[in-house]
């Protein structure tokens, strides 16, 4: 996947999450108005917003986060290896 779409992504999910936890902070502002059963709905609601906005965010964060540059590093290497331009050595 090329780096502008990733790029597009993680913007999307904090973009996203974001509005998800505003829109849990309204849904809080309206429960201090219903009544008990209604309320009690409300911030259910708003609880569950709450953790959507808050893993769209992390996951946005932790896309951006891989998106950095890293040394390159040699490959995972178990056991000997033979020389590159020597005989194998014997089992």
């Amino acid at each position: 996947m090329s780096r502008g779409r990733v790029l597009l992504r993680a913007a999307l999910l904090l973009v996203g999450g974001a509005y998800m936890l505003w829109r849990a902070l309204e849904a809080r502002r309206l429960a201090r108005l219903l009544v008990a059963a209604d309320a009690v709905l409300q911030e259910r609601l708003a609880l569950v917003w709450t953790l959507v906005g808050a893993l769209a965010i992390l996951t946005g964060l932790g896309v951006l986060y891989m998106l950095r540059p890293r040394r390159r590093r040699r490959t995972l290497l178990l056991g000997e290896q033979p020389p590159v331009d020597g005989p194998r050595p014997p089992r």
